[in-house]
This record gives structure tokens, sequence and C-alpha cells, in this order.
């Protein structure tokens, strides 16, 4: 009898010494997989661009019909730039031929304009890009449509020159520099630069004319005093001198 009491005891004990296992691995399960199901935690992107100007052509750049192009000015938090796509019609579809980005000031406007500087046919694209110690000033980069790569080049020194414009008298690039008097610079287009070869520089009462050969070297043809002289006036030609 004693024996069998026993016997009892001890299958009650092993039974319940089992049940806790199960019941422990059951939860440690529940646990496990509740833990899988956790998803991290999704990071929000703080930064913003916001598109400040637009332009669009399709009809005025490069073979008509052919070229598109879209010039976005952007602000982001930390800088402006300028976003440049030349698209050409290929299968009656638009693909992007060249994309360009250039940083800007953030305070004037993009003012895309399109132009032939070189007298090619043509048009060729400017925008402003910085901001001029003296308002008179408008700076601008200069890129030259190459027909023959079919895209925008561009004329790396163009900034340095205010106010371009083409001068049909002497078939080149001229700018007009204003500060405390002026100066008419006349430049040639070379590869993807923009070379200064004369100008007529005014300061006071005083008139210089003045060539520049290849090399840089300055040359005065004229140097003269003249009474009265309004210093803020731009010029077509240096020989003969022409407003």
């Amino acid at each position: 009898m004693t024996k069998l009491i026993l016997l009892v005891l001890l299958f009650s004990i092993v039974s319940c010494s089992q049940k806790s296992k199960e019941q422990s691995v059951s939860l440690s399960k529940k646990l496990s997989t509740k833990k899988e199901s956790i998803k991290p935690e999704t990071k929000i992107d703080t930064a913003k661009t916001v598109l400040e100007e637009a332009f669009t052509d399709s009809t005025q750049v490069g073979t008509k019909g052919k070229f598109k192009l879209t010039v976005n000015q952007f602000k982001s938090d930390d800088s402006t730039y300028v976003e440049i796509n030349l698209f050409e019609k290929r299968n009656n579809k638009w693909l992007v031929k060249q994309k360009l980005e250039y940083l800007k000031d953030g305070i004037t406007n993009c003012d895309a304009e399109l132009t032939d500087f070189n007298n090619d046919g043509f048009n060729d694209l400017t925008f402003q890009s910085s901001v001029a110690a003296r308002g008179a000033n408008e700076i601008r980069k200069l890129l030259i449509f190459d027909l023959s790569k079919k895209e925008f080049v561009l004329m790396k020194n163009s900034d340095h020159y205010p106010n371009l414009q083409y001068n049909e008298l002497l078939n080149c690039v001229d700018a007009w520099l204003v500060y405390g008097g002026s100066s008419t610079v006349f430049l040639k287009i070379e590869k993807d630069s923009l070379r200064e070869f004369a100008g007529v520089s005014l300061d006071n009462d005083n008139r210089e004319i003045y060539t520049i050969d290849k090399k840089g070297k300055r040359k005065t043809v004229k140097k003269e005093f003249v009474k009265d002289l309004e210093v803020y006036t731009r010029y077509k030609n240096y020989n003969p001198l022409t407003e």
C-alpha cells in the first residue's frame, strides 16, 4: 500500500514538472513571435526642395521641333541651384540629351533667355547666376548651343562680364561694366571661354581705347581727356569709336 501511494505521488510530480516546462516553452514562443512582429521606426526626411521658377521652350532652341529645353530654379534648406535639361525628340518621344546643374545666389530670379550670341542661326541660353555689387550690372551664365554635339557648352568665364549681348556690328559679344565709371568690353567666343580683345574705359573725364592680343598683352590705342564726359556710355565699336 505504501509503495502504491509513493508511485502515485511520484507520477503527479513528474506530470506537473512536464506541464510547467510546456507552459514555459509556449510562453517563450509567444514572446518571441511578438518581438519579431515589431516594425522598426520610420525615419522622416525633413529636407525640403522647392521649385521657385520654371522655363520651358520647344520652338526656339536648336532645330525647331527637335529639341526642348527646361530651366528650373530650386531652393533647398542650404542652397539655390538651377537645373537645365535639354531633350531631343526621337520616335515622337522626348529623351534627355543633356542635364546640367549650377549653384546660384538665392536673391535673383533665374530669368532664362534664348538669344543667338555667335550668329550661327541657333539660339544660346543665358540665365541670371549671381548678384553684382552694383544694380546696373546683370550677371549671367552664357551657354552656347553646339549643333554638332547637340548640346550646350558653358562659357566658363561668362559671369565675369556683366550685361552681355551680341554685337551685330563687330560680330562678337560685348559686355558693359558699371562702377564709378564704366567700360565696354569686346569679346570673342573661343572654345568654352570668352576672350577679351578690345575695350573702351571711361573714368571721370578720361577715356581710354585699348586692344588685347591673344597672349593677354594690353595696348593703349588712344587715351584722352574729354570735358564733361558721360561716363555711363556703352559703345558698339572701338575703332572708329561708335556709340
